[in-house]
């Protein structure tokens, strides 16, 4: 296999550091962009290939200049969504930023990007989070650079947390829902402990309501997957995850570790909209979490287990029976 130099955006998130660890493991130059010298990478003992960092974030292009150099191919999972601390909006990350940062890869040399992303809804104008990564997935179709689209439904890691399951948390030291975030912190507050305490859960949309749930790590082996494969040039990869559910089938998984009954508490679409829409002038990155709530509430992507994971070669992705087995705790 071809040793790959990879700059890797996002690499101390939950998708971006776990592929971090895959691609050091295939044996790949990866140059990790963080935003302060102190930052690092969590989980990597014995990984393989060589990890270098660079100090840079999407505001500052001569920062993605001297990072991007020497670099071949470019993997980003960089967002605003729950922020571990002062970041861009998603606006501003979705458009100046990945413009100065697709453009300054473009001049570096760079021949190929693989660029996480979301699923397409009829109203996700409505949700920042996709409005803003379709425009850069408008921006890298534009680009001389190749692109792989990686888009992934609701992430299990973070759903079961956000439907009253604590106990569900991932145990991986970057987990999204661990991050230090007031309205994250907030709603775990309120809710984190229903499905244990209470024996309910949160259902978005209602418990006839599903979607394919994927874990991070699948997300992250499919990021890692598509580098350096001519195959995956110019495309978008529906990564969905290895089975469609619904909330009352999760209830049902959540029960067996929980110990008790547990029944889904149907959570309106509107609700969601409409606390959006409420707090978005004062605090945007709550209202993006809310859009967020508000998309699994009403659009459900009928995905299946996606075709590019044999295609691509890649490992059997992981269930929510088996997720929960590995993750559940109940301290």
């Amino acid at each position: 296999m071809k040793e790959h130099r990879i700059l890797v955006a996002g690499g101390t998130g939950h998708v971006g550091s776990q592929t971090v660890r895959i691609l050091l493991d295939k044996g790949h130059f990866v140059r990790a962009l963080i935003r302060t010298p102190d930052q690092k990478i969590q989980g990597l003992k014995g990984a393989g290939g060589t990890l270098d960092y660079a100090v840079g974030s999407l505001e500052d292009r001569g920062s993605l200049v001297k990072a991007l150099k020497g670099i071949d191919t470019v993997v980003s999972s960089a967002n605003g969504i729950i922020p571990s601390g002062k970041t861009m909006s998603i606006k501003a990350m979705s458009t100046g930023g990945y413009e100065d940062f697709i453009s300054a890869a473009e001049e570096a040399g760079v021949r190929h990007w693989v660029q996480s992303s979301v699923p397409t809804w009829t109203k996700e104008l409505t949700v920042p989070e996709l409005a803003g990564k379709r425009l850069i997935e408008e921006r890298l179709e534009r680009s001389s650079i190749a692109a792989t689209i990686v888009r992934n439904p609701a992430f299990m890691d973070v759903w079961m947390v956000m439907a009253g399951a604590m106990q569900a948390t991932s145990n991986h030291p970057h987990a999204t829902t661990n991050r230090p975030y007031g309205f994250m912190k907030m709603w775990q507050g309120l809710v984190g402990n229903l499905v244990a305490r209470r024996g309910v859960m949160l259902a978005p949309g209602g418990k006839t309501h599903g979607s394919a749930f994927i874990a991070s790590n699948d997300v992250a082996q499919m990021m890692a997957g598509m580098v350096g494969k001519q195959a995956s040039y110019n495309r978008i990869i529906e990564a969905g995850g290895p089975e469609w559910l619904t909330w009352a089938e999760v209830a049902e998984l959540l029960s067996k570790h929980a110990n008790r009954r547990v029944r889904p508490v149907t959570m309106p679409g509107w609700v969601a909209r409409m606390g959006q829409m409420m707090i978005a002038p004062v605090a945007p990155s709550a209202a993006s979490i809310l859009a967020l709530v508000h998309l699994v509430s009403t659009h459900q992507p009928r995905w299946e287990a996606p075709s590019a994971v044999d295609e691509f070669d890649l490992p059997r992705q992981t269930t929510l029976a088996e997720y929960l087995e590995q993750n559940w705790s109940d301290t």
